[in-house]
């Protein structure tokens, strides 16, 4: 795992931008930690970036494209079942999400919902296993989700 460190100033952005924009596209992002610093006119956001070290290049599926990042087709990876699961979590998600006042991959990226769907997890242990799930996810919303994993994965 690799750390880096971006000041990019509010009042001219536009080269700090670039230069992270340029990392996040090349690089497999584990989580992006922000804060903003006030000092006037010398006004910037201080953003850490985790990256994962690790055998191989990112995906031809998740490399970025011309600029924008193509997405994931979840219809298409996961099977009809695991689908409909994947989505009611999604609608959780978006539920504690709009409650927190965060953005809903801040709870969770799509990718941990579909490790949750396809692992059928049952603990939080298991969920903490997930690449990018930290301690803190997991103690926050691990139990609702696994509620919910447990409650659509039930025989009926």
């Amino acid at each position: 795992m690799t750390l880096r460190f971006f000041a990019i100033p509010a009042c001219d952005p536009v080269a700090a931008e670039a230069e992270l924009n340029q990392l996040l596209a090349a690089s497999r992002v584990l989580t992006i930690d922000r804060h903003f610093v006030a000092c006037g006119e010398s006004s910037f956001w201080a953003v850490c970036v985790r990256i994962a070290s690790g055998p191989g290049p990112l995906p031809e599926a998740l490399k970025a494209d011309q600029g924008s990042a193509r997405r994931v087709d979840y219809r298409e990876v996961l099977s009809e079942a695991d689908f409909a699961v994947f989505a009611k979590l999604r609608e959780l998600r978006k539920s504690i999400a709009e409650a927190d006042g965060v953005p809903p991959y801040a709870v969770f990226t799509n990718e941990h919902l579909a490790s949750m769907v396809r692992g059928k997890l049952k603990t939080l242990d298991a969920l903490g296993r997930i690449e990018g799930v930290g301690p803190g996810r997991v103690d926050r919303y691990g139990a609702r989700f696994l509620a919910l994993l447990e409650q659509a994965l039930a025989p009926a």
